[in-house]
């Protein structure tokens, strides 16, 4: 059983990270985090000296849970492409529940952009590089510079996540069938048909 000061730290990570996601980054108060955690804005700082150091905090945890849920998936699925459709619908789901405030502030942070981006390459990208690797050595795709697919599927996923807000829903997910595809013909042996 939890201590009450352990209870008091997981409220404030899980209040803090409801707040951020909805409101934005910047747009959060330690004061208004403590209040919802229902604890002291000096609890907050005996846990984490910044606002910063908070949110870093908090957005590793996401994406770790992210890589979390993905691997469970993927485990369960015998094909690549079947481990494809499921890497990208969850990364769809995932940016769905961010509001627009939320990503923008993300990515208006070189900072946070970029702590992210060294985090997601040794987890996220090394989940989808192990799809691609397994694929090839099973003959379901072929032989190609994974590095660069790689690269490019970030890209298009971190463009995504910029303009989403922009799109209605039908649109997007008529873009992620269609990236979908294109992957597939482009990579697929008559193997993975």
């Amino acid at each position: 059983m939890a201590t009450q000061a352990e209870r008091k730290y997981y409220r404030l990570l899980e209040q803090a990270e409801r707040l951020f996601v909805s409101r934005g980054l910047k747009n959060v108060t330690m004061e208004e985090v403590a209040s919802a955690a229902g604890i002291s804005k000096m609890t907050i700082y005996n846990h984490f000296d910044s606002k910063e150091h908070l949110v870093e905090f908090i957005l590793m945890e996401m994406v770790k849970r992210f890589n979390e849920e993905i691997i469970e998936k993927i485990e369960q699925q015998p094909n690549t492409f079947g481990k494809l459709d499921i890497y990208f619908e969850e990364g769809k789901r995932a940016a769905d529940e961010y509001s627009p405030a939320f990503l923008k502030d993300l990515y208006e942070s070189p900072y946070l952009m970029e702590v992210i981006a060294a985090y997601k390459k040794k987890t996220t990208l090394k989940i989808l590089m192990d799809i691609l690797e397994e694929g090839a050595k099973k003959g379901e795709i072929r032989e190609v510079d994974q590095s660069f697919i790689i690269m490019l599927l970030d890209l298009i996923s971190a463009g995504m996540m910029q303009l989403m807000h922009l799109y209605d829903e039908e649109r997007m997910v008529s873009f992620n069938q269609w990236l979908t595809n294109f992957l597939k013909q482009g990579l697929m042996t008559p193997k993975g048909e």
